[in-house]
């Protein structure tokens, strides 16, 4: 060995200092610098628990990130810490390859018993792209080697594997990569755009479209993007109307997210595919699943010759198909769906005010049930020069040096965690656990009110002070 190994009993002990180095040499040197930007790389953490985060310093954070969806029920709900332990004490088997799987039924009937219509069929796995890559597989066995092209949207994210990068509009790596042939992307929101591009395959093919399916998002999540209403239900109609299959994604939206069990659900249609993931594993178990109508199911993969062509190693594994049960269960029994819808209606009012009040820096703020955003008007550009004095990437990063700066105060004045779009970079995402109250989006409004109410070279001083003393320290 090159090097000693690292024990359970030294991870307890490593310095932030220490895992900055392994970070530098062993994980990527980009990580620690964009924290760093943000000021979030001296942040120790000692536990966290339901909205917090607890530092070793003995600050109190209010988590209002919720994991970018995978923490709706909250950081260590005991219940899934419960269902976790118990697994355990049980010396349970974990890979079920050569027997059925109690473990893997119960949490396939629990899917599909939340799932709306005819979805009743769950194929398990460990990730949302990895939830999209079998959903897009499927609809193509479904439909047979005569068709090849997927119909993506403009406004898209559904992954970063080769298959799903091809169909996500919104992720700036693609342009490194050779793309998927035969993946086509229309407009999001205008279902007349969708119709244009079917009748065109038709008059090229004069017999049959060449579609296999269009994947969707039903609330594009980054941004919060809804579209006009009735567009998923004309989209519904053209998939039924031409044989197209519809894929929904609903890896960050589903599971509560938008006020309601899929958000999908807001227009009353059912997709033919529905891939979920992040919250469905409780925040404690890597999980992810594509559910698929019966018919569509059954014709892919129904026949023994057939029932094993898409398979994962880890599909299934117990613990996590237990601890995705009763994640599925403390959702219904708390009432988080609800408190979703109804704390999100008050936040989203409040958020209103807030723009009202500061229309100098808030360019919009958009909402549906717990996905929530803020947009900032973009600065004035001879605002720039004033981090003529910090490093390279951070002028480089001049478009969303606002966002950094307030996501950056946030934390430090106000132990407040929010995050900045993945991709948007003027926009800053409210994505709290289900079990938010009033009171703490009380407190979160009061702090971006204080916040706002100092004018943009304050708080390009206060961040850069920030700055300093973390350097220093």
């Amino acid at each position: 060995m090159k090097e000693p190994l690292i024990t359970l009993e030294d991870v307890d002990t490593l310095s932030i200092k220490t895992v900055r180095e392994y970070y530098l040499k062993h994980v990527n040197k980009g990580i620690p610098k964009f924290l760093s930007m943000l000021c979030l790389e001296g942040i120790e953490v000692e536990y966290s628990e339901g909205m917090y985060i607890y530092t070793k310093c003995g600050r109190k954070i209010y988590d209002f990130t919720g994991g970018f969806s995978v923490l709706n029920l909250g950081h260590n709900h005991p219940r899934i810490m419960r269902a976790r332990r118990r697994f355990n004490e049980k010396k349970q088997l974990e890979i079920w390859k050569t027997f059925l799987s109690p473990y893997l039924a119960a949490l396939s009937r629990n899917v599909a018993a939340v799932s709306p219509g005819d979805l009743n069929y769950v194929f398990l796995c460990n990730s949302g792209a990895e939830a999209n890559e079998g959903a897009l597989k499927i609809a193509e066995k479904y439909q047979g080697t005569g068709k090849s092209k997927i119909i993506y949207t403009d406004l898209s994210f559904h992954g970063k594997t080769h298959a799903t990068m091809s169909v996500s509009s919104c992720e700036p790596s693609r342009k490194y990569f050779k793309l998927l042939d035969n993946c086509v992307s229309v407009p999001y929101g205008d279902w007349q755009a969708f119709e244009q591009v079917i009748k065109k395959s038709l008059s090229e093919n004069s017999v049959e479209n060449d579609f296999i399916a269009i994947i969707l998002e039903a609330v594009h999540a980054e941004g919060v993007v809804r579209p006009p209403a009735g567009y998923l239900q004309n989209v519904r109609r053209l998939c039924d109307e031409y044989n197209i299959l519809m894929i929904v994604d609903e890896v960050l939206c589903g599971f509560g997210r938008t006020g309601k069990m899929f958000s999908f659900e807001h227009e009353d249609i059912i997709p033919d595919i529905v891939t979920v993931a992040k919250s469905l594993g409780g925040g404690k178990a890597s999980v992810g699943a594509y559910i698929a109508r019966e018919g569509i199911y059954n014709r892919a993969y129904g026949r023994l010759q057939d029932s094993m062509i898409h398979s994962s190693t880890f599909s299934g594994l117990g613990e996590e198909c237990y601890t995705a049960i009763e994640a599925i269960n403390v959702l219904v029994e708390e009432g988080l769906v609800k408190n979703s819808r109804d704390m999100g209606e008050y936040f989203l009012a409040k958020l209103n005010d807030l723009k009202d009040r500061h229309e100098g820096i808030v360019e919009d703020v958009r909402g549906v049930g717990l996905l929530l955003c803020i947009e900032l008007r973009r600065p004035a550009d001879r605002l720039v020069t004033l981090f003529e004095h910090l490093s390279t990437s951070i002028r480089d990063f001049s478009d969303g040096f606002l966002t950094g700066i307030i996501v950056s105060l946030m934390v430090h004045k106000y132990n407040i965690l929010v995050t900045p779009g993945p991709h948007e970079k003027r926009v800053i995402m409210i994505i709290p656990p289900l079990i938010v109250n009033r009171r703490e989006i009380d407190y979160f409004i009061a702090s971006m009110d204080e916040l706002f109410s100092m004018n943009i070279a304050s708080m390009v001083k206060a961040y850069s002070s920030l700055k300093v003393r973390n350097m220093l320290s």
